[in-house]
């Protein structure tokens, strides 16, 4: 059995001056019931807080929430619980805008102007969305920086706090999404069914296509503040239709009115909703005149079995602050709003996922092997395990010629000095007696560092038809060795018994690229090419009728899949040099066709593009890039850069380590370049290969430099770059230099060079 696991806090407000001396004993018994409830549905894997963290939006109460959090973590880490935090704003975390201005007093009366409501949802530099991101300009700078644990793979969207996130356990992948349901709470008042969300936030944390990003998952949760009928009619034909029907969710998780209650309906033998409201951990009601409070504290567990069969349950462990008749607080199993069970959780309420759990996952690859020739000829391994932690492929897309092979001493594991690399033998020629991966050199599974998340994330996908992976990066981050490493963990579960097919687009010729006849065709040459088969087959169909993608889907249907007893997979790198073409949409809308199409239910494609997915998506039902999320290739993260200099056997001091990420920080390309170096020298010290005064990234810089002088326009860009600490660009400047690695956006329409090195670049 797995199980995914979490604790729900909401409404803690604090900074509200009660919280100076009323919070620290509510914090004491709640601290002390989490150790209990701990060992009854714990571990938790996320702590989801549904609004109003604070108070007011001042940032004062953030600095509170952060010292009250970090108690809470040191708590869990002690109880063995290592959660990442996910959070949506509530109306208490903003702060209130002057009731006079214009954009206000508009978005007070929202229902009353739909051409507000369009100008809103359509422009991202409008009055009032500026006025909702002031606003909640706190919140967005304490999310920022926050100092707790983050899933990696957290997308913001259209408004500050919306984002779309995955926590993948046990090849398990749970989605949550959070959209700020309190943007229009701008002043104090009655806004019950007032409120609003909106499908275009759910499809902006999704890349652009909300259902099919929810269905990539096993089972996704949503999270507002509101709970939904402080909506008004229109957001919640919004949320019932478009965001959230029936399936889609396990559960919306919300808080704001301070007490526990679960309702599940199903209307019409559809499938049921959930909605989980969770109890105020920190909440003072008035009443009466005033003068009398009413304290409301509490919080919940919540947790999802899945059996080995794919059947799921979620249970909730709703806990709740009483007074004993002694007079003191202390937290129990909230039975006033709920049948518990004796372990004080809910009965296992059975739940149906997205999708059904995956096949197990394929087995690890095996550790790094040296292998160095032994005086006598004989070969000797020495095994040598990389590191385990978080994952980024290293090798660049686009070899690069290096220096020559270096090695590892075959008995310590650690970089020789140049001289002893070397030995004669007795016709006089020197042989190198262990070989290290130089940078640029091909696909090789003993190098390579996992990208667990992604690497697990993309052989769903290709377990499936209809999933494209599409793996997005810079240049010289490893799209094209991830896909061999994809291609062949499947080529090992499939025991062979698949076909593999790579192409590298942007090898096609001249000719080819003028004309869309001449680019299928030699497309279909390659792919024949590829499996051996038959050149005649191309032109037999080139004389029959039909458009050329129909005779290349015929090819597909008649010769090639037939070739795979079980998986065909289609690795094409380079996807975006057909961005451009006069004949793109045809050739991209035909790669769609081909992942829907049932006649070819083998087919498995692997798109590598170093351009943003969304700009190569003109015709949204006719391309493949918006059938699933992009994979994103990204820096190397330090425990990575690390992994990588124990598989070189470097010992750097910490020094070294921070000196190459503060100049190129975890650029996988150049990280091993510099590690390559190290190793042919000696075991150099980083700092000493990465100064200003050596040669080691000149060749680099003068490639990058002979294509920005070709450029006008991105030479201008990459001057405006490196005279100011962020610079506005043009759109399609910024995208081109961030596709090439060099920029990246530090804030919506701002840019800052990617890394310290590149002020070196002479433009």
């Amino acid at each position: 059995m797995r199980s995914i696991s979490w604790l729900h806090f909401t409404d803690l407000h604090l900074g509200s001056g009660s919280d100076s001396w009323l919070w620290p004993g509510v914090k004491d018994i709640v601290f002390q019931d989490l150790k209990q409830l701990h060992d009854r549905c714990g571990p938790w894997d996320l702590v989801l807080a549904t609004g109003d963290i604070v108070q007011r939006g001042g940032s004062e109460g953030y600095d509170r929430f952060n010292d009250t959090m970090t108690e809470l973590w040191a708590l869990l880490a002690r109880l063995g619980s290592r959660p990442a935090l996910l959070v949506v704003p509530g109306n208490h975390d903003l702060s209130r805008p002057d009731s006079r201005r214009p954009e206000t007093l508009l978005l007070r009366r929202w229902a009353e102007y739909p051409e507000v409501q369009d100008q809103f949802w359509s422009d991202a530099e409008s009055p009032y969305r500026e006025l909702v991101g002031e606003a909640f300009g706190n919140f967005t700078n304490w999310w920022d920086r926050h100092p707790f644990p983050r899933l990696k793979s957290h997308l913001p969207g259209l408004l500050p706090g919306d984002f779309s996130a995955v926590l993948t356990k046990d090849e398990l992948k749970l989605g949550v999404i959070g959209l700020n349901s309190g943007f229009l709470q701008l002043s104090g008042g009655d806004y019950e069914g007032k409120l609003a969300v909106d499908v275009r936030q759910f499809h902006a944390v999704c890349g652009g296509d909300g259902p099919a990003w929810a269905r990539q998952q096993h089972l996704n949760l949503l999270l507002t503040h509101h709970p939904p009928n402080w909506l008004s009619k229109a957001a919640r034909e919004h949320l019932d239709g478009e965001i959230a029907p029936p399936g889609r969710f396990v559960a919306h998780l919300f808080g704001h009115m301070h007490e526990h209650n679960l309702t599940t309906v199903s209307i019409g033998a559809s499938g049921p909703r959930r909605a989980i409201q969770g109890c105020s951990l920190f909440g003072l009601e008035h009443y009466g005149d005033k003068s009398k409070v009413e304290r409301s504290h509490g919080y919940a567990a919540g947790r999802i079995d899945i059996q080995d069969d794919g059947a799921a349950t979620l249970r909730l462990w709703p806990r709740v602050a009483r007074r004993a008749a002694a007079g003191h607080w202390r937290v129990i199993q909230d039975l006033d709003n709920y049948d518990l069970e004796d372990d004080h959780g809910t009965r296992p309420e059975p739940i149906t996922l997205v999708r059904p759990p995956p096949a197990p996952a394929p087995p690890p690859a095996p550790p790094v092997r040296i292998t160095t020739a032994s005086s006598s000829g004989v070969i000797d391994d020495d095994p040598r395990e990389s590191s385990g932690d978080a994952s980024v492929t290293s090798t660049p897309d686009f070899p690069m010629t290096g220096p020559p092979e270096d090695a590892l001493d075959s008995s310590t594991g650690h970089a020789q000095s140049l001289s002893s690399q070397y030995t004669s033998d007795n016709s006089g020629f020197f042989t190198i007696e262990s070989r290290i991966q130089p940078p640029g050199a091909p696909f090789n599974r003993h190098w390579h560092i996992h990208r667990q998340e992604e690497e697990q994330t993309a052989l769903n996908y290709l377990d499936q038809p209809g999933a494209p992976v599409v793996l997005w990066g810079p240049e010289k981050f490893g799209k094209t060795w991830m896909s061999n490493y994809l291609t062949e963990c499947v080529h090992q579960q499939d025991a062979g018994r698949c076909k593999v097919i790579a192409i590298n687009l942007d090898t096609f010729d001249h000719a080819s690229r003028q004309d869309y006849n001449n680019f299928i065709q030699e497309l279909a040459l390659q792919i024949v090419f590829s499996t051996g088969g038959n050149e005649d087959w191309v032109l037999d169909l080139w004389k029959m009728r039909g458009s050329v993608s129909q005779k290349l889907g015929r090819l597909m249907t008649r010769h090639i899949l037939p070739l795979a007893e079980t998986r065909l997979i289609l690795a094409l790198d380079r996807v975006d040099a057909v961005w451009g073409l006069p004949f793109k949409d045809d050739c991209f809308g035909m790669l769609r066709a081909w992942a829907q199409d049932p006649r070819m239910a083998k087919l498995r494609l692997v798109l590598a593009i170093s351009t943003t997915p969304s700009r190569l998506i003109d015709r949204p039902t006719q391309s493949p890039f918006n059938l699933t999320p992009p994979l994103v290739l990204g820096d190397f993260t330090l425990g990575q850069v690390r992994a990588l200099a124990a598989a070189y056997g470097l010992n750097w001091t910490d020094s070294d380590f921070e000196e190459i990420m503060e100049l190129v920080g975890g650029h996988p390309y150049l990280v091993r370049h510099v590690m390559h170096r190290s190793v042919l020298t000696g075991g150099t010290p980083a700092r000493e290969l990465i100064s200003e005064s050596t040669s080691l990234f000149d060749d680099f810089l003068q490639r990058y430099t002979r294509r920005l002088h070709a450029q006008p326009e991105l030479l201008k860009g990459m001057r405006s770059l490196q005279s100011e600490s962020a610079s506005r660009l043009e759109p399609e400047v910024s995208i081109r230099l961030e596709s090439a690695g060099l920029a990246v956006e530090e804030e919506p329409g701002q840019f800052r060079l990617r890394y310290r090195l590149y002020e070196r670049l002479r433009v």
